[in-house]
């Protein structure tokens, strides 16, 4: 063999051996390069999956959140504001029957205030025991004619001249009341 051939052999082994190697480094980088794809895909669907999830979880713990905490409020505050409503009708009524005895204390003042221009009024059980009302107590009580029923003194016959005395006591009468 020549040299040229045995050069030619070993030039072409080392070629076709630099060939083989090139074409199955390229197939071990192409399958590397899909391996890696294929793990970025699986990552991103395990993110996807995993984002997924965490919205499944917010939407649960807001689902939860609702309907332990958010409806009972709510309920709360409907029948809250429904006794503030009642309790403002009531408060009105209570303005009205307020209203009402302020009207009817302004009326008994009045009436006291006229009483004493009355005819009688010196002679009255009413005013006599509204005058006296610090000294006995009768008010305390509720009974304000405890000791003045009926009739309150005698009237003697020179008052007023004897005259409109209808009311006297009888002679023998110890405690001075009509028969």
């Amino acid at each position: 063999m020549e040299f040229s051939e045995i050069l030619n052999y070993i030039l072409g082994g080392g070629v076709l051996a630099l060939l083989i190697g090139v074409l199955t480094l390229k197939a071990t980088v192409r399958e590397a390069n899909a391996k890696a794809e294929q793990a970025k895909a699986e990552a991103e669907r395990a993110k996807a999956e995993a984002e997924s999830v965490r919205i499944d979880n917010a939407e649960h713990a807001t689902r939860i959140l609702i309907e332990n905490i958010v409806e009972p409020l709510r309920a709360e505050l409907h029948e809250t504001r429904t006794e503030l409503h009642e309790t403002k009708e009531e408060l009105r009524g209570t303005k009205k029957e307020l209203g009402a005895t302020k009207r009817e204390m302004a009326r008994v003042r009045k009436a006291i205030g006229g009483a004493n221009n009355c005819k009688h009024s010196d002679n009255c059980p009413v005013l006599f025991k509204l005058r006296d009302l610090s000294k006995d107590g009768a008010y305390e009580t509720g009974d304000l004619f405890a000791e003045h029923r009926g009739q309150h003194c005698i009237r003697s016959d020179t008052e007023n001249g004897g005259k409109n005395s209808n009311v006297g006591s009888e002679v023998g009468d110890p405690d001075g009341k009509p028969p």
